[in-house]
């Protein structure tokens, strides 16, 4: 018997090319596990298990979104001989997926141009705070502003003074804090972090190994 996926949450199974053996012997560990803690498991990226008696429906299903649009497919387990053998066509799938359509960046996220956007430039604004003097007299003032996320997520901002910089030049300096904020932004969409295939490969070499051993 094959064990094509170490136990726990950071498993991985090999893809059907990297199995030699007939495929009747092979065995995925932990799936169980995986299933449990779907939401933090970096294996089943995608991935989540059907299981209905009443319509007879036992299938692993990969769902995924890209671009607004969602793809899925789903692997049974009869077609498929056994939950075993569907779970390792569901993650070869859901992996050659990932290859051709890696999850976004966090730059490209965050370019993106929300519907409520009114300066047309993404992560720039301008609003006003209002004030009231001793007298009752209500004062105002106006600020460009620039936001974007820190390495974790955070935001950060920058605001200019309409009143101290002038309308063009406070714009500006907002617009430019935006664009050198953005130049640290990298790596991958923070929701989307467990869809890194890289990730992967330290295990997938384990397993090999285990494979190889055991041959």
């Amino acid at each position: 018997m094959l064990v094509v996926a170490s136990k726990g949450c950071n498993s991985v199974v090999l893809s059907l090319s990297e199995i030699s053996l007939p495929l009747d012997l092979v065995y995925v560990e932990g799936v169980d596990d995986m299933v449990k803690n779907n939401g933090t498991c970096k294996a089943l990226y995608g991935i989540s298990r059907i299981d209905c008696d009443r319509q007879n429906a036992h299938a692993w299903r990969v769902s995924l979104r890209r671009h607004g649009k969602r793809h899925v497919r789903n692997f049974t387990d009869k077609k498929y001989a056994g939950r075993q053998l569907a779970f390792v066509k569901a993650v070869e799938f859901r992996d050659q997926f990932l290859l051709e359509n890696p999850p976004i960046s966090r730059k490209e996220f965050c370019s993106i141009k929300r519907r409520n956007n009114k300066t047309g430039i993404t992560g720039v604004y301008k609003y006003r705070k209002t004030y009231e003097l001793k007298d009752g007299t209500i004062k105002e003032s106006w600020y460009w502003e620039a936001t974007w996320p820190d390495l974790s997520g955070v935001s950060i901002s920058a605001s200019f003074a309409v009143n101290r910089f002038g309308e063009n030049l406070a714009k500006r300096m907002a617009v430019e804090a935006r664009e050198a904020g953005m130049k640290k932004v990298v790596g991958t969409f923070w929701a989307a972090e467990r869809g890194e295939i890289h990730g992967f490969e330290n295990i997938r070499q384990q397993v090999s190994l285990q494979r190889s051993a055991g041959a």
